[in-house]
């Protein structure tokens, strides 16, 4: 089962962005006590730009103003839980290539605002 499965049902049902995000991160942060791999850190952040971009695809707020907020959503994914998918033995070079695979991480999911909006307006 894909470590989002859960993390998204249980959010989904939260009214607020805010909310959402938090039940979403919560159970992730649970599901991912014992670390992660890559393939689940990106099942993460794309399960929250999901989740993100349906919640504020409804909001009455300019375009720029929701991929932001989407943007945000992922920075913040990726400070709960990058960390988790790095082996201790690679954490002294992990800590100067932080930032830039941070900085990475937001410039994809801008472009991946673009991709999976179409998409989750389809389902909606």
């Amino acid at each position: 089962m894909p470590i989002t499965t859960m993390p998204l049902a249980v959010a989904s049902e939260a009214t607020t962005l805010n909310d959402r995000v938090s039940a979403y991160l919560e159970l992730a942060r649970q599901k991912a006590a014992g670390g992660i791999t890559v393939a689940e850190f990106g099942e993460l952040v794309v399960g929250g730009l999901r989740l993100s971009i349906a919640a504020v695809d409804a909001l009455a707020a300019p375009g720029a103003d929701k991929k932001a907020t989407v943007v945000e959503v992922a920075g913040t994914i990726f400070d709960q839980f990058a960390d988790l998918m790095i082996p201790l033995a690679l954490r002294p070079v992990w800590w100067i290539v932080r930032p830039a695979a941070r900085a990475l991480t937001t410039s994809l999911a801008s472009g991946a605002v673009e991709v999976l909006l179409p998409m989750i307006r389809s389902k909606a």
